[in-house]
């Protein structure tokens, strides 16, 4: 029996081929490797990025293995070879855990699949700065989230004046820019 890896994720199309594949999981990488196709089911329910409900636990891609990588925190880079786009044949079965396989025979009977379209080769290296920028964002996502919280208190003390420069200061926080380069204005007609 042949296997293929079955993935519950929230990234998208452009995500995907930004990264050369899909990433970073905890996975058996000698499992991984000797699958024959992954399958990515869409999640649009993750908490840091949210989704096409209509499509939520539906795949939409299809894609076979040039390899994986590794990165420091022991996760997973799927890096694909070819990849097409799928119907949503494949249904995600519910698990906890988003990372799952089964029988290839079974699965891949199940989709409708697209042209078939190379994968352009991602380094590794530029695949791994590209999770460290969207988890620095994510990061930045949820201070905010903390902060907005317990500040929301502390707002309403607040002078008109206070409150702009506030908020100017959380937007060059989030933005990675000087506060001085972020320029609020209010058009009261």
């Amino acid at each position: 029996m042949s296997t293929v890896l079955l993935i519950f994720t929230s990234k998208q199309r452009d995500d995907i081929i930004e990264l050369g594949g899909t990433g970073w999981w905890k996975v058996d990488p000698v499992k991984a490797r000797k699958a024959t196709h992954v399958v990515l089911v869409h999640n649009a329910h993750d908490r840091h990025r949210s989704g096409d409900p209509a499509r939520h636990g539906q795949s939409f891609m299809i894609a076979t293995i040039r390899d994986v990588a590794q990165d420091e925190d022991g996760r997973w880079l799927i890096q694909f070879d070819e990849f097409a786009d799928t119907d949503a044949g494949v249904e995600w079965p519910g698990y906890r855990n988003p990372v799952t396989y089964g029988d290839s025979d079974e699965l891949l009977g199940l989709l409708k699949i697209g042209e078939w379209e190379k994968m352009v080769p991602v380094d590794v290296q530029v695949a791994k700065d590209a999770r460290r920028r969207d988890d620095a964002s994510m990061s930045r996502m949820e201070d905010r989230a903390t902060v907005s919280a317990s500040e929301k208190l502390q707002v309403g003390a607040m002078t008109f004046g206070q409150i702009i420069d506030h908020h100017r200061a959380l937007l060059a926080r989030d933005l990675g820019v000087d506060p001085s380069a972020v320029r609020i204005s209010i058009d009261a007609h």
